[in-house]
């Protein structure tokens, strides 16, 4: 070999999009020089190899023969789709479904992005210890921003009415979004989490995977551990 296509590189690696596990295969370059290397993953144009002394090279993918930049490009994707997360239990089933206080009113709410957790909170207006909850969790809430980015909580109204559920968001001035009253005690894949007392606060992952809840050995005890347990996932902040 006259030339090793570590030579070839145009630019250092800065951060490698996929990795896959690859058998060693021989890749060649567009002069016909060859090298046996593993495939390690794709950064934009740059493919990373490790060759047989463990250390990883990275070569301009246009350099490489079509054969061997479509084999690299096929195991990059193979790569991300394997790594990818599990789909979203939640997204699908409350898009379109949530509504928020704006202003006076209560109106269709999209959220911007989905939150790494859901913090479900069974309450209504009826329910003396919501009362006294609701404006415990609006004070977290309000004085956290940060852990928005982690959580969002997400209201499900026991009342017997959709004017008494709005009267009770607006007149607590709720920051976070609800699930609209039709479909309040519809969505299984949040209602199943339900226990039988209320306040009711659930914290859940995005599979379902419950994190915090109100109950502990099977007792309700109220919604203060779980939002304790969402003052740890948001570590600059604190459950006040």
């Amino acid at each position: 070999m006259n030339m090793s296509l570590h030579r070839l590189h145009l630019y250092c690696l800065l951060f490698v999009a996929t990795v896959a596990t690859a058998s060693a295969r021989t890749w060649t370059n567009q002069n016909g020089n060859t090298i046996e290397a593993d495939f390690v993953g794709l950064n934009g144009e740059t493919l990373v190899l490790k060759g047989k002394d463990g250390k990883n090279q990275e070569i301009p993918l246009a350099s490489l023969t079509d054969a061997d930049q479509s084999f690299a490009k096929e195991q990059a994707t193979g790569a991300a789709a394997t790594s990818a997360e599990p789909p979203s239990v939640f997204k699908g089933v409350i898009e379109g479904k949530l509504v928020a206080v704006d202003g006076k009113r209560v109106s269709k709410f999209e959220m911007a992005a989905e939150p790494q957790y859901y913090a479900f909170y069974f309450s209504a207006s009826w329910c003396a210890p919501c009362k006294a909850f609701t404006p415990q969790l609006i004070s977290f809430y309000n004085g956290n921003p940060g852990a928005k980015k982690t959580f969002e909580v997400i209201f499900l109204s026991r009342d017997e009415t959709g004017g008494a559920m709005e009267k009770y968001m607006k007149g607590e001035k709720m920051p976070w979004p609800a699930v609209r009253f039709r479909d309040a005690r519809r969505i299984d894949e949040i209602t199943r989490y339900e226990g039988e007392g209320i306040p009711y606060l659930v914290v859940v992952d995005r599979q379902g995977k419950v994190i915090a809840d109100s109950f502990a050995n099977g007792e309700y005890i109220g919604p203060a551990s779980a939002l304790a347990k969402m003052g740890e996932l948001a570590p600059s902040t604190a459950a006040r």
